[in-house]
């Protein structure tokens, strides 16, 4: 229902939208001057370039450290050595006093004694110390070494006690070829410096010494003259044959013959 208007004032008249609108369009054509229609752009918009950037990669924490591979942390693990996890003994010291007086009481010390050929029953305390010691420079255990008599007497003495010992081999090694050594001298088949009587005292035979310096020999006739001699300030191997016929055999400084094997 249209509105009344009252009769005192001027007439109006009542546009609806649509004559609004119309008029505003007028307008705006009538301002463009050239009756040539122009169709308002809408603003322009700044649209920023669309980039896939890749997330940047998250680091891996760096894995605690675990020596033995159990999957427990170095820093929790009672043993971080042992995959099994066992318990470990700690290392412990045992000292010895090896300068006590001892004397053999138990049989396999009294069997070591008699082994030793010990002039006193106190001197079990040295196989005991020989037995302890584990010594580089241990004269015993050097290669090619040939004990002495009484020294193959105290390597047996000793291995009584420890047969396991770590130079038990190279000690018997030694005692070995001591034992060797023993049986050519009273062959007449290893000697020294001297002069000897070929065939009573040595052997006749083919003879090789090593590492001389100064080293003089001679093989004499029955009268004490000169067959033939031999000398060299050093050298690393000498060798002579005595012979049967010879009547003696003399040297000095050339340490000791031992037949030619």
């Amino acid at each position: 229902m249209r509105p009344e208007v009252p009769s005192d004032l001027p007439t109006r008249r009542w546009f609806g939208p649509s004559l609004v609108t119309a008029a505003l369009t007028a307008i705006v054509l009538a301002g463009c001057g050239d009756g040539q229609v122009v169709a308002e752009a809408e603003p322009t918009k700044s649209v920023s370039p669309s980039v896939s950037a890749s997330p940047s990669p998250t680091p891996s924490p760096t894995p605690p450290a675990d020596r033995d591979g159990d999957g427990m942390p170095d820093s929790t693990d009672p043993y971080p050595d042992d995959p099994k996890n066992v318990p470990q003994q700690k290392p412990f010291t045992i000292a010895c006093d090896l300068d006590q007086t001892l004397h053999p009481v138990g049989a396999a010390e009294k069997a070591a004694y008699k082994t030793s050929k010990y002039d006193d029953e106190e001197d079990i305390s040295t196989l005991y110390r020989i037995c302890a010691e584990v010594d580089p420079d241990d004269v015993y255990a050097e290669p090619g070494f040939s004990a002495s008599e009484s020294q193959i007497s105290e390597i047996n003495g000793a291995l009584t006690l420890c047969p396991k010992h770590p130079y038990a081999k190279k000690w018997r090694g030694a005692a070995k070829r001591g034992q060797h050594d023993i049986e050519l001298e009273a062959q007449g088949r290893l000697f020294g410096s001297g002069t000897f009587r070929v065939g009573k005292e040595i052997k006749p035979g083919t003879y090789v010494t090593h590492d001389v310096d100064g080293c003089y020999w001679e093989r004499q006739n029955r009268s004490g003259n000169i067959i033939d001699n031999y000398f060299t300030n050093r050298a690393r191997r000498v060798q002579v044959t005595i012979r049967s016929s010879d009547y003696a055999f003399s040297s000095q400084r050339c340490g000791e013959w031992r037949p030619v094997s």
